[in-house]
């Protein structure tokens, strides 16, 4: 009992020194961005690759749409 009391003190006190404005802004500067930031940078390159992709099969699509109407209009003809 008295070892789960002491944790809990530990994690009580433990939170109310993260919570602190100095301490967020310290975490943020030193954990949080450059941990974003790093990732970001590893993942630029497949968002970029996936973005090209999808925008050019969304191009393929619609070509093949307006060549099915074109073929559509001339049969009709």
């Amino acid at each position: 009992m008295n070892i789960s009391k002491f944790a809990n003190d530990i994690l009580d006190k433990l939170l109310v020194e993260v919570s602190r404005d100095e301490n967020m802004t310290k975490i943020e500067k030193r954990l949080v961005e450059p941990l974003l930031y790093y990732t970001f940078n590893r993942l630029y390159p497949y968002l970029m690759i996936t973005s090209v992709i999808f925008i050019l099969t969304f191009l393929l699509a619609l070509l093949i749409l307006l060549l099915l109407i074109k073929q559509i209009k001339t049969v009709n003809i």
